[in-house]
């Protein structure tokens, strides 16, 4: 449970935007996680498809860009 709550909170300063991090978990989960979608297995790739017209669609993929950035970033 610890490891858990780490993890959301460092989630919350170090990838979502500042209005994110006020927010509670069950806002979270509603916005984020809980999204329709559907998962591909396509050429040995894994596919997300995601409606296009969702709110937070947008928010999604500035989270998955600032992700990918943080595995390039100097530890220490």
């Amino acid at each position: 449970m610890i490891l858990a709550f780490n993890l959301n909170a460092a989630m919350k300063q170090l990838v979502l935007k500042e209005s994110w991090v006020t927010k509670r978990m069950k806002a979270l989960r509603f916005s984020l996680i809980n999204l329709p979608g559907r998962i591909l297995h396509h050429a040995r790739e894994l596919v997300v498809r995601l409606a296009t017209g969702h709110p937070s669609l947008e928010a999604l993929i500035t989270v998955r860009q600032r992700i990918m950035e943080l595995g390039h970033a100097p530890t220490g």
